[in-house]
């Protein structure tokens, strides 16, 4: 896929101005590419000259900064594949060992095998991150602890900082765009069940 990336700014006389325009190349930092549009790790502050915000990265920007990006899940793609679920407390543990290192994930008191075993299961987490995605084409599946939703091209999702995983149940990739705003987290709710 093609993704192409126009950024305005202004020039030294004021006048408003095409910056840049150029291909954005994927980056794969968990488990499928991602291309990383605009993203700033703090609010920005306009009129400027269209150079690129401070961002850490991969995915989740610090509080008040944002990130737009285009995320693929591969077809066929679901998080318990990559691990022995023979055992599935000994797989939800790895996985959350693993996913750590990749994505920002906040804290969780509860052990790992307690969310059931909804397909994807192994890859339930939590971001300190609202993030707001629309399907664009194929379907991916939003596993929560306990339920699933289906989303299909044209479905809107805002994830508000719950556990969550992601599965793709199709043999087509699942594209969505996204923007990922960055938001405190106190850290994932003890369950009380």
């Amino acid at each position: 896929m093609r993704v192409r990336r126009v950024v305005t700014g202004h020039d030294d006389t004021g006048e408003a101005v095409v910056v840049s325009d150029e291909d954005v190349q994927p980056t794969d930092p968990d488990f499928g590419p991602k291309w990383s549009i605009w993203a700033a790790d703090a609010p920005v502050v306009l009129p400027d000259r269209g150079t690129r915000p401070d961002f850490a990265g991969p995915l989740i920007p610090r509080p008040g900064g944002f990130h737009v990006t285009v995320l693929t899940l591969p077809a066929n793609f679901n998080p318990d594949s990559m691990f022995d679920t023979s055992d599935p407390a000994r797989a939800a543990e790895t996985a959350r060992e693993q996913t750590a290192s990749a994505v920002a994930v906040v804290p969780d008191p509860n052990p790992a095998a307690s969310y059931g075993a909804i397909p994807g299961f192994t890859g339930l987490h939590a971001t300190a991150s609202i993030d707001c995605l629309m399907q664009l084409s194929g379907e991916a599946v939003f596993v929560l602890e306990d339920a699933e939703v289906r989303l299909a091209p044209g479905d809107w999702l805002i994830v508000n900082g719950v556990t969550h995983s992601w599965r793709n149940d199709r043999d087509e990739p699942a594209v969505m765009v996204g923007v990922v705003i960055g938001a405190e987290h106190k850290g994932v709710p003890l369950r009380k069940r």
